[in-house]
């Protein structure tokens, strides 16, 4: 709680001074995601406030000479339920410059496997968050992110990833993404990433979202394989959501094959949005974990075990 206090007396220092400078200079934004939740891993539900990756930040930019312009986000989580540990803990942030070459940022930031799933996980922050079962949701330190410009709306990317050991090997995250992710300039998003020596895996990941109709549908094909070659598999996901007058519905089925095991989640949820800022939700998450392994985050290693969970909760975006 010292820590969030601590941030926030910041906020009130720093936010004001910036807009006297420039008011285009400085956006303070971030997000408080909360949810009643009763949570059964199977020895029975328990009820708990959970919040789902609120966040607060500051990121902004100045124009500098040569079509320059330099960049910087400051992002924290914030546990506004205040549970045991660090009440805010450090997120993307970065620095870098971006022009005609595209752009490169220094610093804590998500690998270019991470970033490259769009807008494919329909309950992303929620129990059946695609790395309840994936591997390769990492935001690493140590790390240096270029992305080229689009061409044709094809680019490329690559995060490198310093190893902070002489024992550790450097890691590598690249690939390449076609489209718009927010489906607005084109009706297909796809992208191919990998993954090496990054978090102790190899990784091979294809994502693809597009429209039918008021549908939106995303998939997503995984295979892994850690750097020791203790643990490999491959999984999918399948998402839809449909929006109705203020309502979005929606689904997802993702899967996780180990050696013949396979640990499977299932969920469906609604949001109600009383702005572009604010909505309420509930939704529900079956699990079913054969895999006897810690491969997969989610069951970790509770071979035999249905869980359940559901929701409901609100969440609000601000910035200014």
């Amino acid at each position: 709680m010292k820590q969030l206090l601590g941030l926030v007396a910041l906020a009130s220092a720093f936010v004001p001074a910036a807009f006297a400078q420039d008011s285009d200079a400085l956006t303070v934004y971030g997000r408080a995601n909360v949810s009643l939740q009763s949570n059964d891993e199977g020895n029975g539900a328990e009820t708990d406030v959970v919040s789902n990756s609120s966040r607060f930040g500051f990121k902004g930019s100045a124009e500098l000479e040569n079509d320059l312009e330099v960049f910087y986000q400051l992002e924290f989580g914030v546990d506004l339920a205040d549970s045991e540990g660090d009440a805010v803990t450090n997120r993307n942030q970065v620095v870098g410059l971006r022009g005609n070459f595209g752009k490169v940022m220094i610093g804590r930031y998500d690998t270019f496997l991470k970033d490259s799933q769009g807008s494919i996980d329909q309950f992303k922050d929620y129990e059946a968050d695609l790395k309840s079962l994936f591997r390769g949701e990492n935001r690493e330190d140590n790390t240096v992110t270029y992305y080229s410009p689009e061409f044709y709306n094809i680019s490329f990317g690559v995060t490198y990833v310093a190893a902070e050991t002489e024992n550790q090997d450097d890691g590598v995250s690249f690939g390449l993404l076609y489209g718009d992710e927010k489906l607005k300039s084109t009706p297909v998003y796809a992208a191919i990433a990998i993954d090496r020596d990054v978090a102790g895996y190899d990784i091979e990941q294809l994502s693809v979202y597009t429209k039918a109709g008021k549908f939106k549908l995303g998939a997503a094909l995984q295979q892994f394989e850690s750097v020791n070659g203790l643990y490999d598999g491959d999984g999918y996901l399948l998402s839809a959501a449909y929006p109705y007058n203020n309502w979005v519905f929606k689904g997802q089925y993702q899967s996780l094959d180990e050696s013949g095991d396979t640990d499977a989640s299932f969920s469906f949820g609604a949001d109600y949005h009383f702005s572009g800022d604010t909505r309420v939700y509930t939704w529900y998450t079956g699990r079913d974990c054969d895999i006897d392994t810690y491969t997969s985050r989610g069951c970790g290693g509770a071979a035999g075990v249905e869980q359940d969970f559901f929701a409901v909760g609100i969440r609000h975006d601000f910035s200014w």
